[in-house]
């Protein structure tokens, strides 16, 4: 018998010894193995000295009504000179929490029901009242059910503390969120702007699609932080976080697919990869994330070696993603003594894997506003070299040889056939109206188009005393195009492929494909060899760059000799 009380004795003291007591500092009791567990209304004993874990090993095989103690230690002083909470954060449906039998709160409705429904928060702040405190031991006692999702029911945080301990921490795991929220947010209406204003382009939509859910994911973590999260929702909260950001990455691939317009094939097997080392992962148990995040540096890198616009940047923003999330998932920058100095760097540091992003994002930003001065640069300057072509142009169709062989035409013509000579005057009248009007405009029905070619081969036909002719298929007459370019092209012809009285044949045609429309210029004329004037004329120029300011990148000309005569196509391309 006294060997029996000495070793009840023992075990006593050592349980005594083991309850952790609260001196001001933040306790977190779910750490410490004290807690018993019981299970149903009878609170059948199950288990005694449980931390957390222990305890989600019983509650997570089953549904049920469980009850768990925990004891804490609490001096006289200590409750009379603060103010003591207790912050409850857990994945269970409900719970009522007590503090030595007396109803501290409520936290949904616990009932013992498969069919309860109404759960509570994730995260519940409650000053204890001191009368609820006694000098010495006290017993916390947690009913609770795990009816909607028993496979999460853990108990992430039981701590006693005091405010401003639980408001700092508060402050620190949100800080980052609410500030990288805002950037995302800012980065996300950029992107969809640029999509709108760009030709809609699918990099920036979906873009815009990655920094929304990068937004999402911060701001889950603010409102999960200050409790306004279901403690247990049908998708466990961490289930969902990192759902979100496996996305990213997968969205990544799409994004480097359109950046640097890889091939369909190189697309195909990013995912193939991308779905492999998935799998790998969560095989070997290996972080995710972490894991996902090195496959877009590395299509990033064979993109490198083939020598794609912007690549280099775009690699090392993509780098520092993956190291930000490895540092992230291994805690190795959290052990340095800086991070505890300001609570915004430690939850700048908490939150690596979302500044990576942030830097990404930025990269990206960049090189959409170099693109964008760069285009603008560029439209400048074909509008300032627009307006020197058309200047020339315009002096080169109204003074000397045209001019003059008009009028000698007419002087010929008006003693001798004045009825011709009035229809050159009318020809001529004709085309200088046309001129006046449609020089200054950036597109032109086709059917004016038509009419100054037209109005302009009456006056060669009537000067080389030659029939001078163009016909038309395909053409409704109301397509939009730049002005003086078929007329350009049709002068071009006339010049360097006929000769003395020959007659001339021209005929344009449209052809309209899945990713552009064709203008084909075709003229029967003798020419032997590729004139430099098709190439490199003043005309020509003048053509190329009114298809640059209306078209910008998005067209092409060619003018080559084909069989019976030569042949000048205006492509077009779609928006895309």
């Amino acid at each position: 018998m006294k060997l029996l009380l000495i070793i009840s004795f023992f075990l006593s003291t050592q349980t005594v010894h083991n309850i952790p007591e609260y001196y001001g500092n933040v306790i977190d009791l779910s750490t410490f193995d004290i807690a018993t567990l019981y299970k149903g209304n009878t609170k059948q004993f199950l288990a005694d000295k449980l931390n957390a874990k222990g305890i989600y090993e019983h509650v997570s095989k089953e549904e049920g009504l469980w009850y768990v103690t925990l004891d804490f230690k609490v001096t006289e002083e200590t409750i009379n000179n603060s103010d003591i909470w207790i912050q409850f954060r857990t994945n269970v449906n409900a719970a009522n929490l007590y503090l030595n039998d007396k109803l501290l709160f409520r936290n949904g409705r616990v009932e013992n029901i498969s069919q309860s429904k109404i759960g509570g928060k994730n995260l519940v702040k409650k000053r204890i009242p001191k009368d609820y405190l006694v000098n010495g031991y006290n017993k916390i006692e947690i009913e609770f059910t795990n009816y909607k999702n028993k496979t999460n029911a853990n108990f992430r945080d039981v701590s006693i503390g005091n405010l401003e301990a639980f408001q700092k921490h508060t402050a620190v795991m949100t800080t980052a969120p609410i500030l990288f929220f805002g950037v995302f947010i800012f980065f996300l209406l950029i992107n969809v702007v640029l999509y709108f204003s760009l030709n809609r382009k699918k990099v920036f939509l979906l873009l815009a699609l990655l920094f929304l859910i990068n937004s999402v994911l911060v701001a889950y973590e603010v409102l999960y932080w200050n409790g306004f999260v279901s403690s247990a929702s049908f998708i466990h909260s961490y289930t969902l976080r990192s759902g979100l950001e496996h996305i990213t990455y997968f969205i990544l691939l799409f994004v480097l697919y359109f950046e640097y317009e890889y091939q369909k094939k190189t697309l195909f097997l990013s995912i193939l990869v991308f779905i492999i080392v998935y799998v790998l992962a969560a095989w070997t148990h290996t972080n995710i994330a972490v894991t996902l995040s090195f496959i877009p540096f590395v299509m990033s890198i064979l993109a490198s070696l083939k020598r794609v616009k912007n690549r280099t940047v775009i690699t090392i923003s993509l780098f520092v993603l993956f190291l930000f999330n490895y540092l992230d998932d291994s805690n190795s920058i959290e052990s340095y003594a800086f991070v505890y100095s300001n609570f915004i760097i430690t939850s700048l540091v908490y939150k690596l894997d979302s500044l990576g992003m942030i830097i990404f994002a930025l990269v990206m930003i960049f090189i959409s506003a170099k693109g964008i001065l760069h285009k603008t640069k560029s439209l400048n300057e074909a509008k300032l070299k627009l307006e020197r072509l058309e200047y020339q142009f315009l002096q080169k169709r109204i003074l000397p040889h045209f001019i003059i062989n008009s009028l000698m035409s007419l002087q010929q013509l008006i003693s001798k056939e004045p009825e011709t000579a009035s229809k050159m005057i009318e020809a001529l009248s004709e085309e200088f109206h046309l001129l006046s009007i449609m020089s200054k405009k950036k597109l032109v029905p086709i059917h004016q188009e038509i009419e100054i070619c037209k109005a302009h081969l009456r006056i060669m036909s009537i000067q080389q005393k030659a029939s001078y002719k163009m016909k038309v298929n395909g053409i409704i007459g109301d397509e939009m195009i730049p002005p003086i370019v078929i007329h350009t092209l049709v002068e071009n012809g006339i010049t360097h492929g006929y000769s003395g009285n020959q007659d001339a044949n021209f005929e344009l045609s449209k052809q309209e494909t899945s990713s552009s429309i064709l203008y084909h210029l075709f003229n029967d004329s003798a020419i032997k060899k590729t004139d430099l004037m098709h190439t490199s004329g003043t005309g020509l120029k003048y053509v190329e760059a009114r298809l640059e300011e209306c078209y910008p990148g998005k067209w092409k000309l060619h003018s080559n000799k084909i069989k019976n005569g030569w042949e000048s196509i205006i492509e077009i391309k779609h928006n895309v």
